[in-house]
């Protein structure tokens, strides 16, 4: 039988979008273990290509093509942001969130309103993160839509200008090596900015093979979880990996940083006041969520444990897991001596969500 394909693309519509995430996607699901042995920066806890897996995922499972672009990219920005995971998943829903944002209600874009659309998202990505680092996705997404906006004049389709596009970010993938000093120590390019290139590698092979039959099984093929590799031990100053969903946000922007830097590092506030995306590194997850609880509605938040993660993988005592809930009396000092997990009883007050003994303290439920 002769692959579904198709020709020259000179206008986008919502199909032709959907079929190149999904082929990008699958990319960036294929070689999430390699992402995740080279995730180094901005702490070593080996999880950048599960957490950018889960991200595109969601739009795998969850979304059919629509005839429309707009209509098609809206839900594609709000699928990758309700399940965007980590900080490079969340930058990554953001690029889709302000790409999405910069373009009209058009049914199919042209080159120059795709390339105008795409350098106006670059912003988003930047206002997102609290501490801009070059040397990351950040940079390679930059690039990229500066080569993309400066010479979309001199293709006739997208297509061409996604190949030229493609050069131009592997050739900045590679200078991240040199950016960053812990990168150029561990002799590895950024685990995020390699994601995004492979997320274009996969349109680009979409696009040399322009088979959209193999792109729709994609979707019902499943990929095995990965084999989680040996972390390199470093140095962790804040150890949960937190994250939450602000429904109707009522701070402002700007607010939830200063909130969220006072807590910790690796700050990210992605979204917009209806659907608020955060992402910190803190010590104090129960402490930050009090401080939130007037923000809004928090639908969802996690926080993970990168000790324990860390411990569990490479410092075991047990050949076992030894788990508990959060309903016990142990004391934090008789869990950490015996690596005893402690999975938390999910508490509900309306429509705010808690983690019992992680994000929220008993001290808090009884006030």
């Amino acid at each position: 039988m002769t692959p579904t394909t198709i020709g020259s693309l000179i206008e986008m519509d919502g199909r032709n979008l959907y079929y190149a995430f999904i082929a990008g996607a699958r990319k960036v699901i294929e070689n999430q273990v390699e992402l995740n042995r080279i995730n180094v920066f901005p702490v070593k806890d080996g999880d950048t290509g599960t957490n950018l897996a889960g991200t595109v995922r969601s739009v795998i499972e969850s979304l059919n093509p629509h005839r429309s672009y707009k209509i098609t990219a809206d839900r594609i920005a709000e699928a990758t942001m309700i399940n965007a995971r980590g900080n490079s998943g969340i930058i990554f829903a953001q690029f889709f969130y302000g790409l999405s944002n910069e373009t009209g209600e058009f049914k199919s874009v042209s080159v120059k309103q795709f390339a105008e659309a795409i350098k106006r998202s670059v912003k988003y990505v930047y206002e997102a993160v609290a501490k801009p680092v070059e040397g990351t996705m950040l940079t390679v997404i930059r690039e990229m839509a500066d080569h993309v906006y400066n010479s979309w004049n001199k293709f006739s389709d997208f297509n061409h200008l996604i190949r030229s596009s493609y050069e131009i970010l592997k050739k900045s993938l590679m200078e991240t090596r040199t950016k960053l000093a812990i990168l150029e120590k561990n002799n590895v390019v950024d685990a995020g900015a390699k994601g995004f290139v492979l997320f274009i590698e996969g349109i680009m092979e979409f696009i040399n093979s322009r088979n959209i039959k193999e792109i729709i099984l994609a979707k019902s093929a499943a990929a095995p979880l990965p084999k989680l590799e040996e972390v390199i031990p470093e140095k962790i100053d804040f150890r949960y990996c937190t994250e939450a969903i602000i429904k109707n946000c009522l701070f402002d922007k700007n607010i939830i940083v200063r909130i969220l830097e006072d807590y910790g590092d690796s700050v990210v506030v992605a979204g917009s006041d209806k659907i608020r995306r955060l992402h910190v590194h803190t010590n104090a997850p129960a402490e930050l969520f009090n401080k939130l609880r007037t923000a809004g509605t928090i639908t969802f938040q996690k926080a993970d444990d990168m000790i324990r993660h860390y411990q569990t993988t490479n410092l075991r005592k047990w050949n076992i897991a030894l788990v508990t809930d959060s309903t016990c009396d142990l004391s934090q000092e008789f869990l950490e001596h015996f690596q005893i997990n402690m999975v938390p009883i999910n508490i509900s007050f309306g429509e705010n969500h808690y983690l019992d003994k992680i994000t929220i303290n008993p001290e808090q439920f009884c006030f």
